[in-house]
């Protein structure tokens, strides 16, 4: 491939390295992660979130995050997000299939997972919530 391509820089790929950094700063205001359960403890701040597709891609954010760290899976399925009690089980349904539509989110063999592509995008996003 041409290094010198300008094309190349809108090649993207599911398994480029996160920022690790960036991923954590994005986190620390909404979730923490259970070491020994590995289940997820979110703050006020998350609950304060305006939208439920906001608390759900914190709740992305935070399974790559387990993943990285804990070597868990990087996939969730929408029963896992439903007994986490952030929103109606209608709603995450809903949001769900509204965020995989829009391309925000993946989804492969009934479980849904954040490509790492998007996280910086996701990073700018919530910016503007931490001021």
């Amino acid at each position: 491939m041409n290094e010198n391509n300008p094309l190349n820089r809108l090649l993207v790929s599911d398994s480029q390295d996160v920022n690790k950094e960036e991923l954590a700063n994005l986190l620390e205001p909404y979730v923490f992660i259970n070491k020994d359960s590995k289940s997820f403890d979110f703050s006020s701040k998350f609950h304060g979130l305006p939208t439920h597709a906001d608390r759900i891609l914190i709740i992305f954010a935070a399974v790559k995050a387990r993943h990285i760290i804990l070597q868990t899976e990087d996939r969730i399925t929408p029963s896992e997000i439903i007994k986490m009690e952030v929103a109606a089980e209608g709603s995450i349904k809903g949001t769900l299939k509204r965020l995989s539509d829009d391309g925000e989110i993946k989804a492969d063999k009934g479980k849904y997972y954040l490509p790492n592509y998007k996280i910086p995008k996701l990073v700018e996003h919530f910016k503007s919530f931490n001021k």
